[in-house]
């Protein structure tokens, strides 16, 4: 007991092909996630006009300050 634990090593060209696997795995999600514009496209959405005033809209004119 006591004593180091066990050092693991795995062979290199396992450690390629994993990594290349991974490579084509994540290049096959962009593919499926940007194939849709709208899906991550902005849309030009017309916003009111900005408040001007914060008190008068939200009738917050308690006294204290905010």
């Amino acid at each position: 007991m006591g004593g180091k634990p066990p050092i693991f090593f795995m062979e290199k060209d396992k450690l390629k092909q994993i990594v290349t696997k991974l490579k084509l795995l994540v290049d096959q999600l962009e593919s499926e996630v940007y194939s849709d514009p709208t899906a991550y496209s902005t849309t030009s959405t017309k916003y009111d006009i900005p408040i001007s005033d914060y008190d008068e809209v939200f009738n917050d004119d308690d006294g204290y300050p905010d």
